[in-house]
């Protein structure tokens, strides 16, 4: 495991139970950041090789990524296309 692999695993975790206690801060989603963390971390570690597994959790990164900052795209749920996208690279691999 790498060091940065560890720090947005604690990082991810983190925005996890300052959400969970329900602490917000103006329109920014905390599970939506820490999705992005966790699979930023994902992402760190398949950088090496770039196939079609990397590319979707990359796409799912930039949803959650969207998703954290309040961005809406009509009325799809970002967060769902995201975790879509991530199972979907599990999948393949």
């Amino acid at each position: 495991m790498s060091m940065s692999f560890n720090v947005f695993i604690i990082l991810a975790l983190i925005a996890f139970v300052l959400a969970a206690t329900g602490w917000t801060y103006r329109k920014t989603d905390l599970i939506a950041i820490g999705l992005a963390l966790w699979a930023l971390s994902g992402l760190v570690g398949h950088l090496s090789s770039i196939t079609i597994s990397p590319v979707l959790l990359a796409l799912a990164f930039i949803a959650f990524v969207a998703a954290a900052v309040g961005w809406r795209y009509r009325k799809v749920n970002l967060i769902a296309v995201g975790l879509a996208l991530w199972m979907l690279s599990l999948i393949i691999t």
